[in-house]
């Protein structure tokens, strides 16, 4: 993201890297996740707004 001051991604690689591989994978995977849902439950919504 543009609106983050560099301090602070400098901060979060740096947080980021410190974790072992195996975390850093099992953290995407978990995300991935939460956003596919996120996606489903909206479009499921959108499809529910449409009148019929």
């Amino acid at each position: 993201m543009t609106d983050t001051p560099q301090h602070i991604q400098e901060l979060q690689l740096k947080i980021w890297l410190s974790k072992s591989p195996g975390e850093r994978l099992r953290q995407f995977l978990v995300d991935n996740d939460a956003l596919y849902k996120a996606i489903v439950k909206a479009k499921e919504q959108m499809g529910k707004e449409k009148p019929a």
